[in-house]
């Protein structure tokens, strides 16, 4: 029931996305129709719309909350780091597979690539003994290939021995990773690791593991790409100040799903 219930939340409700705009202005447009009382609440409704779309979709608002909820989380300094990692752990982030007849091809997201780029920084400064990469199939989202296995060929292609490269194939989501991770360290020997996913993201990532008593440092992987215009200061709205928004919330109604369903 829960689990529906955050689902509901994060296909229809999510603040910053398509359909929380659309329903709510369907709700807004019943409450005018719906005589002089309601009238005076649709248009009180759609006033809020108003504001809240465009706050949302201000770089302004978008870095405080993207600020906000990364808290405390940066990355690794490789310089003063004072124990030795065995291995460094990369969230998958998603990605797509696209087919036609019998050819296919598989995609990382910008946030997978962002996550590896991460692991490859870390992996060049700190010479662990395993790059561990995380993430399986998600139908519902179009990813018919285990994500973490496309993330091991790219990391392949950019200079780590395959031997050294770990698959985790049957993660679905953030608490799958935390439960699913830790027997594959026991099984290498691995003690202690260093944590990447996105600065979003952290937070829910790092209590879940920690509530599966693993001892591990975090690294958060850059938001956005250096060939990307940071989104900035500005007061003036934009789609990519939206989406970071959005993403946000997203992972607010995460942290509130996984906290009721005591894994962090």
């Amino acid at each position: 029931m829960l689990e529906n219930v955050a689902e509901f939340f994060k296909l229809l409700l999510i603040p910053g996305s398509a359909t929380f705009f659309v329903l709510g202005l369907i709700l807004a447009v019943l409450l005018l129709f719906s005589g002089r009382r309601a009238a005076k609440w649709g248009r009180r409704w759609l006033l809020f719309l108003a504001v809240l779309g465009y706050l949302l979709s201000t770089p302004l608002v978008a870095s405080s909350l993207q600020r906000g909820i990364s808290l405390g989380y940066s990355p690794l300094d490789t310089e003063v780091i004072d124990t030795e990692v065995e291995a460094v752990v990369v969230l998958g982030g998603g990605g797509a597979t696209f087919r036609l007849g019998s050819d296919e091809v598989n995609m990382l997201s910008e946030q997978s690539v962002l996550r590896l780029l991460e692991g490859l920084r870390l992996y060049r400064a700190l010479s662990p003994e395993w790059v561990i990469v995380s993430g399986g199939p998600n139908a519902r989202a179009g990813v018919s290939t285990p994500e973490s296995e496309t993330m091991g060929t790219l990391l392949i292609e950019l200079g780590i021995p395959p031997e050294r490269i770990l698959i985790e194939r049957q993660s679905k989501n953030t608490h799958d990773q935390a439960v699913n991770i830790p027997p594959l360290l026991a099984r290498h020997a691995v003690e202690r690791f260093v944590l990447v996913t996105s600065p979003t993201h952290m937070r829910r990532a790092d209590l879940s593991f920690r509530a599966e008593s693993t001892q591990h440092l975090t690294s958060t992987a850059p938001a956005m790409s250096e060939t990307t215009t940071p989104l900035g200061w500005s007061p003036f709205p934009s789609s990519e100040a939206l989406e970071t928004s959005r993403d946000v919330f997203r992972e607010l109604v995460g942290l509130l799903y996984y906290f009721l369903r005591g894994w962090i």
